[in-house]
Parts: C-alpha cells; sequence; structure tokens
C-alpha cells in the first residue's frame, strides 16, 4: 500500500514501512537485520546502496536505469521478509 506522509510517499507492507524517499535520488528499503546480513557480501560490492542508521534500512542512490532493477530486487526481499 502507498502511503502519503509528511516526508513523501511510502510503500508499507501489512502496516509496516518498507520504502521511502529519502529525497534527491536515494530510496530507503527496509530489508531487516536479518535479511541485510544475508546479503552483506553482495551489498557491500555494489557501489549504489549505503547503510543506514537504522540497522534494518539500506540506501539506495538511483543514478541509473540499472539502479531500479536493483530497487525491484530489494523491495521483492523486504516484502518477502515482512509477510509470513
Amino acid at each position: 500500500m502507498v502511503i502519503d506522509t509528511r516526508r513523501g510517499p511510502t510503500f508499507t507492507v501489512r502496516g509496516t514501512e518498507i520504502l521511502k524517499l529519502a529525497g534527491g535520488d536515494e530510496v530507503q528499503v527496509r530489508l531487516t537485520t536479518p535479511a541485510i546480513d544475508r546479503l552483506a557480501p553482495y551489498l557491500r560490492e555494489c557501489g549504489q546502496v549505503q547503510a543506514c542508521p537504522d540497522p534494518a534500512w539500506v540506501a539506495v542512490r538511483m543514478d541509473a536505469e540499472p539502479d531500479l532493477d536493483l530497487l525491484f530486487a530489494l523491495t521483492s526481499v523486504a516484502i518477502k521478509e515482512h509477510v509470513a
């Protein structure tokens, strides 16, 4: 579900915010800490993904069309992490 908040639109799954616009060319994705730990070797190699202060979130810099594919993949992981 997409919700329009004071900070801008967010995407939620079962009431949990999993995707939000962080401003400029950055989107933040709530993957959960266990998912980030599993994906850590790949995320470290990806220059488009950065850690966020909250360890359950990552920031994805959107510079080019392939970044959209990365965002879709990470959003899919986030959805799976938040749906029983």
